[in-house]
């Protein structure tokens, strides 16, 4: 039977998307320390939204993350690389909404809300153990990239690039 993890699942803040999020990473795996025996910990400590590279040792969750994660990534460059020999090349529904944004900031934050939604629907399938704990760290990491995102640097980085590009 897996560990249950009642008292640390319930006493952790609610996470909601483009929220500033109520604890740090850190901070969360500090008190997940105290809570999770060393192997749970171990699992937990090594996710990272970044890394999709498969590890047979991943957890069956984090398995799917990366698989949901690595297509979302495929189809992506696949559209770019289209999109750079035409722009009226066809693409895929689910990514429709992304290229509809006008600006890269925007697109990004709807390509995190997909990640999010992806993770807000297997969340329903487990209650208080490791795998909720993995699944709310996902997202907690997603929260922490969409915080750190700043729109001015971004925009006076974008146009630097744009002059350079077309200078």
């Amino acid at each position: 039977m897996p560990n249950k993890y009642y008292y640390l699942v319930a006493f952790l803040a609610y996470l909601e998307f483009e929220k500033t999020p109520p604890i740090t990473k850190s901070e969360f795996l500090s008190e997940c320390r105290k809570w999770l025996d060393a192997g749970d910990f171990k699992k937990l400590a090594e996710v990272n939204i970044n890394n999709i590279e498969t590890n047979p040792e991943d957890p069956a969750i984090i398995k799917e993350w990366k698989s949901f994660d690595l297509t979302l990534r495929k189809d992506l460059g696949e559209i770019r690389e289209m999109r750079k020999k035409s722009l009226h090349e066809t693409i895929p529904i689910w990514l429709m909404d992304v290229f509809e944004e006008p600006t890269p900031l925007l697109m990004e934050r709807k390509l995190e809300k997909k990640r999010w939604d992806f993770i807000e629907e297997k969340e329903f399938g487990y209650h208080f153990d490791i795998n909720t704990l993995l699944l709310y760290f996902l997202k907690l990491q997603i929260l922490e990239r969409l915080a750190a995102f700043e729109k001015e640097k971004g925009k006076a980085r974008f146009e630097r690039l744009s002059e350079i590009t077309h200078g």
